[in-house]
Order: C-alpha cells, then sequence, then structure tokens
C-alpha cells in the first residue's frame, strides 16, 4: 500500500509515478532504443514524410506504455482494482497495436552498431530463428488461445492477488500480457517482418472470436456479489469507492471499454476490405 487514507482529488491521483520498478526501466530503455533508431532512420530516409507517421505512432504507443507501466494506474494498481483493469486495456489492447503499426523493427534495428545490426538481420532473414519463431507463435492458431489463456489466467483469484503481494509475479503478469498482446495483434497489423496473410474477412472473424471470452470474464467480475479479488479488501476507499463497487467498475471497463477496441478495430477493417474490394470494379 502507498498510504493509508484515501485520496479523492484526481489531481493527487495524476501525481502517483514510479519509474524504479523492473517493468518501467526494460520500457524505458525500449523507448530510448527507439528514439535512437528513429533518428538515425530519418536521417538517412528519403521518404521523411511516410517514416514521420510510423515514428509518431511509434512515439504514441511508447507514450502510451510508459503512462501505463509507470503512471497513476500502476502506482495504484494494488489498491485501485479500476485501475489495474484500465492499466491491463491501455497495455494489451492500446499500446501493443499502436506500436506495431509503426512497423517498429527496422527503427528498433538501426539503433545498433552494423555489426549487431547484421547479426539480428541475420535472425529474421526467411530461415533465421527469430522469423521461424515469430511466424510460428503469431499464427492465429497459436496467438488467438494464449491471449485468452493469458487473460483468463491471471484474472484467477489466486493467480491475481499473488501478483498483487508479490512484485516479481506482478511484473511477469504484464510481460506475458505485453508477449501475448504482441503475438496476438501481430496477424492483424502485418507488421514486418511478419506479413500476414490473414484475409479481411479472416481478420473480423478473428476479433470477432476474442469478444466473447472478454466479455463473459468482465460479466463474472462485473455481476458477482462478492469481492472476487480479496487483495483489495483492506484498501483505502479511494474517491469514496468502496472495494466492491471498485470491482464492479472494473468489470464494466474490460467489458465496454474494452470490447469496444475490438469493435472500433473490426469497423476499420472492415471499411478497408470494402474500400479494396470496390477498387476491384472500377
Amino acid at each position: 500500500m502507498h498510504q493509508n487514507v484515501p485520496i479523492n482529488s484526481f489531481i493527487e491521483f495524476l501525481m502517483g509515478w514510479d519509474f524504479t520498478g523492473i517493468q518501467s526501466t526494460i520500457f524505458i530503455i525500449y523507448l530510448s532504443v527507439f528514439v535512437i533508431g528513429s533518428i538515425k532512420f530519418y536521417s538517412k530516409s528519403k521518404n521523411k514524410s511516410c517514416y514521420f507517421k510510423k515514428i509518431f505512432s511509434g512515439l504514441l504507443g511508447c507514450s502510451i506504455m510508459v503512462i501505463a507501466l509507470s503512471g497513476p494506474l500502476d502506482y495504484y494498481s494494488s489498491e485501485i482494482f479500476s485501475a489495474h483493469m484500465l492499466q491491463h486495456i491501455f497495455i494489451a489492447m492500446v499500446a501493443i497495436p499502436i506500436l506495431l503499426i509503426s512497423n517498429p523493427m527496422p527503427l528498433i534495428l538501426w539503433a545498433f552498431p552494423k555489426y549487431i545490426r547484421y547479426g539480428i538481420g541475420t535472425g529474421l532473414n526467411k530461415k533465421g530463428i527469430i522469423r521461424i519463431f515469430l511466424n510460428f507463435a503469431t499464427k492465429p492458431k497459436i496467438a488467438l488461445p494464449l491471449f485468452i489463456i493469458t487473460l483468463w489466467g491471471w484474472h484467477f483469484p489466486d493467480a491475481y492477488n499473488a501478483s498483487l503481494n508479490n512484485e516479481f509475479i506482478h511484473f511477469i503478469m504484464h510481460i506475458s500480457m505485453i508477449i501475448s498482446g504482441l503475438f496476438f495483434w501481430w496477424p492483424i497489423t502485418g507488421a514486418p517482418p511478419i506479413r500476414t496473410s490473414m484475409t479481411y474477412p479472416q481478420k473480423l472473424l478473428y476479433l470477432l472470436i476474442i469478444i466473447t471470452p472478454t466479455a463473459a470474464l468482465a460479466a463474472i467480475i462485473t455481476l458477482s456479489n462478492t469481492i472476487i479479488y480479496t487483495g483489495y479488501i483492506n484498501s483505502p476507499d479511494h474517491f469514496g469507492i468502496n472495494t466492491f463497487e471498485d470491482q464492479r467498475i472494473g468489470g464494466l471497463l474490460m467489458w465496454i471499454p474494452g470490447n469496444l477496441i475490438y469493435l472500433i478495430s473490426i469497423t476499420i477493417i472492415f471499411f478497408k476490405w470494402f474500400f479494396s474490394e470496390e477498387k476491384k470494379f472500377k
């Protein structure tokens, strides 16, 4: 617990930052590598306007991830269940797809000296070990079940409560969400070096499938008549919201904004499909 008295001011909530955690350190290093690589790549690029959009997208994704891992959502995650839920939404459903849209791999590689860049590049070739692993892990029949298992697995009460009481388990929770999130969104974005073979209808079905398990878990949390996550029982009633009410708010956040992100993605893909089909008949 960070404090024994509840906070009632949103300004006070926004002041909760902590950059000392392992997860924060790792992602700040990633952000630094991305910025260095972006500067070097941008300076040598001829089509600067095209890469500016990708760099902006990458920095936006990095910023959202840093806010989620080091900001108030993480700082109060052991006291406010709904903040923890919002943190997971930011990590797995917002930051990761934005990062992948930016096509980060070339920008990251450019941060390193040439000999390291070539060494990693060898692993990313068609028969490289990194490429082979990514091709396997991002297959829909692997990525989709892994994402669902990770989501449900960490929301079993024993696993969730353990993450509240142990920083290392909390770290593993977030790392597993980041990794499974990357594998889940990669077939949708088709970010290099993995070029997705999924058609637009397959992408729509893929996203429609994930809505049901997410909604089912959210419904269990929201409609429960008891406190599921007992690790929050002794938490202060921040903003005048007790533990039971906080649990319901967290479930609703997963249920509505969480699934809304999938629905927005489905809408974008549908219109891309529509316009691509329209071009065929012109």
